[in-house]
């Protein structure tokens, strides 16, 4: 049987209850199946039982990117209401990370703001603004341009831009893909704050800047719990990035 594999959604229109709409990209869906899984998606509600109950018929789970979760949570600074996310995507994604992470074994991978979801859920705390806050430990080392927002109008916008990521040796990521280096996209402005790593999670990937690309846990090494910044739903061209979801779906058999 194909694994089950639930996906968070993103949610559109708020402001007009007649097209408020819960959505996901199909790149998240199509990178789900062509990697051997079904996609199943759960909407934003607030029934924790319910959630806990569909989560039993589940192999594992995705978390998918998407707006900036509310500063608040995590003891953050005020941000513009435009980069974030409505409070009913907040607090459901909230809830079901926390239950996900801390009262089941599920696989979960986490992208993006998924990455960053899996952080917060666990006490952790984000860089809100890599360009205005974001200044890398070695002096030569510049800041790159990980916002795609950075980057409009030029060469590099969109998919094309591409930047190196470095993998601890002996980590989960590491040997998914059997190589210490990887390049990646870059869509975020935000990032994890490596002085506010979740409880029992750890960093294993590094942008050449410093900031934090990659998250695994590092309390039972059997689970599978891994959490990358860029988006390698829209790299399934290349194999490395198709393996990311290949293993999500081997650790659910």
């Amino acid at each position: 049987m194909r694994p089950l594999i639930g996906l968070n959604m993103t949610l559109m229109e708020m402001h007009d209850p007649l097209k408020a709409r819960a959505l996901c990209h199909l790149k998240y869906i199509d990178a789900v199946a062509g990697a051997g899984g079904i996609p199943v998606l759960l909407p934003p509600c607030a029934d924790e039982a319910a959630i806990e109950s569909v989560l039993e018929k589940l192999h594992g789970f995705l978390l998918i990117g998407g707006p900036d979760y509310l500063p608040s949570e995590y003891g953050g600074h005020p941000q513009p209401e435009a980069e974030l996310m409505h409070e009913r995507r907040h607090h459901f994604d909230l809830m079901l990370a926390r239950t996900l992470l801390d009262k089941t074994r599920k696989p979960v991978l986490g992208i993006c703001g998924g990455h960053q979801l899996m952080n917060i859920a666990r006490g952790g705390a984000l860089v809100q603004d890599l360009k205005s806050e974001w200044r890398p430990e070695e002096r030569q080392a510049t800041t790159l341009q990980h916002s795609d927002d950075e980057r409009k109008g030029s060469a590099q916008e969109g998919n094309i831009y591409r930047h190196e990521v470095r993998l601890e040796e002996g980590s989960t990521l590491a040997g998914i893909l059997n190589c210490r280096k990887v390049l990646t996209n870059s869509y975020h402005h935000q990032a994890v704050l490596p002085s506010r790593i979740g409880r029992g999670l750890k960093a294993t990937g590094w942008a050449p800047d410093g900031v934090i690309e990659v998250l695994e846990g590092q309390e039972d090494l059997s689970r599978f719990l891994l959490g990358v910044q860029w988006h390698p739903e829209r790299q399934t061209d290349e194999a490395a990035h198709q393996a990311i979801f290949r293993a999500l779906i081997n650790a659910c058999a």
